[in-house]
């Protein structure tokens, strides 16, 4: 809940007897709180501070705040006093500035729409707290002025922090390549590239991220020369294969199998005794 500075309101039978200054200081006191959070905040505070001056018999500044009431009641866009319309105590100079500044820049950030009563609070606190400095004999009646504005001031710029930004969403895991993969050799060798190691290592990293998965490597040939001599090829390159899971990578035996189909199950469909490089292959396939 906003604080407010204790007052005494008291306008007496002497103070409206004082022609104008008692005319506009009756007017004030019975101005309604209308209009925009921030037009009630403001009506209310100069009210308050019109009355405690008044109380202290300091016509003066009780009619420039019962003037303000009437400003902002009639729909007049009432703007902080500036500090060089008092004389104020040099070592405040500094003070007033920065705290001059934070108001202007609550007001100008849509303080008013969007933290009225707050904004209100902030800015009546300011204008009392200048008259107060400017009197300079009451430094209790400063510091509850200082504070007003404070906790004005406070709770405006946290209504206008921007809300938080919403966490950035998280990526999606990509999806986890299931295979198959084709581990191709030159003709008639049995030898791992560099190219045939990469696309192991490839079956390798989806094997690891797929819990209870196991591997099958399954060797192939060409046409290229005898049936059997392709069926001993196709061997040697499963096996090849096989002994880069089980001796390299240490894939348990239990969870990779090995079979060899010699010049049978071609990738390209090709007359007896022809190299092709895309039926020197192992297949290797991946099973959950």
């Amino acid at each position: 809940m906003l604080s407010r500075i204790t007052t005494y309101i008291v306008v007496g039978a002497a103070a409206l007897a004082l022609g104008g200054c008692a005319s506009n200081l009756k007017d004030a006191s019975l101005t309604e709180a209308t209009g925009t959070d921030f037009q009630m905040g403001l009506i209310e505070g100069y009210k308050q501070l019109a009355d405690m001056e008044a109380a202290e018999a300091d016509w003066t500044d009780a009619s420039v705040f019962a003037n303000r009431v009437l400003a902002v009641a009639s729909g007049a866009d009432v703007m902080p006093e500036a500090a060089s319309a008092r004389v104020l105590p040099e070592d405040s100079a500094a003070e007033v500035e920065e705290a001059s500044a934070r108001l202007m820049a609550i007001l100008d950030g849509g303080g008013r729409e969007k933290a009225g009563a707050a904004a209100a609070m902030a800015q009546v606190g300011f204008d009392c707290w200048l008259q107060e400095l400017e009197e300079n004999i009451q430094p209790h009646d400063i510091a509850a002025c200082k504070a007003m504005f404070e906790e004005g001031a406070s709770a405006a710029e946290e209504a206008l922090k921007p809300p938080p930004a919403p966490p950035a969403p998280k990526p999606k895991p990509k999806p986890i390549d299931m295979g198959p993969w084709e581990v191709y050799f030159d003709w008639n060798s049995a030898a791992i590239t560099g190219a045939a190691q990469q696309e192991i290592n490839k079956a390798y990293t989806s094997f690891g991220k797929v819990k209870g998965s196991t591997l099958g490597v399954s060797g192939h040939a060409d046409t290229s020369g005898t049936k059997g001599n392709n069926m001993k090829i196709s061997e040697m390159r499963a096996k090849a294969v096989y002994e880069v899971f089980t001796l390299d990578l240490l894939v348990p035996e239990d969870r990779i199998s090995m079979s060899a189909t010699g010049e049978d199950g071609l990738a390209i469909k090709t007359p007896d005794n022809t190299r092709e490089v895309l039926n020197r292959r192992v297949v290797v396939t991946l099973s959950k």
